[in-house]
């Protein structure tokens, strides 16, 4: 009984959770397109609470910096949806983070469109940045 309890009330969460999806969390990119060889600065906005997590490719940009982003850490992974099945620079605050935007720069190093990701939660954002 306890387990169905608990399966309904995440299941109620999530359901509530789209109506705020398109804003919640936003991310831009300047300049866009980049040249390569050049630094892209990446905006992250969030108007909820929540553990942020961003995703770079790793095959059109080099390692991030950290910028004004809340303390936690990049780490290279493979593949994820959040850049389109590119191997990616994963960003993810050490705790839950106050809305808020953040900047950092990464600088394109192969030309191509490279998806860009934020999300908090649920709620996420993309861009598809051009590099030349």
């Amino acid at each position: 009984m306890r387990k169905i309890v608990m399966l309904v009330a995440l299941t109620l969460a999530l359901v509530g959770a789209p109506a705020k999806a398109g804003s919640a969390a936003q991310i831009s990119a300047s300049p866009n397109p980049v040249g390569v060889g050049q630094r892209v600065v990446h905006t992250v906005t969030t108007s909820v609470y929540g553990r942020l997590e961003v995703w770079v490719s790793a095959r059109g940009f080099a390692q991030p910096g950290i910028g004004t982003l809340p303390p936690g850490s990049w780490r290279l992974e493979c593949c994820p949806t959040q850049t389109a099945g590119t191997p990616a620079w994963h960003y993810r605050s050490a705790n839950p983070w106050p809305a808020g935007s953040f900047r950092f720069g990464a600088d394109a190093v192969r030309t191509g469109s490279y998806l860009s990701t934020a999300a908090v939660g649920v709620a996420f954002g993309s861009i598809w940045v051009r590099v030349v």
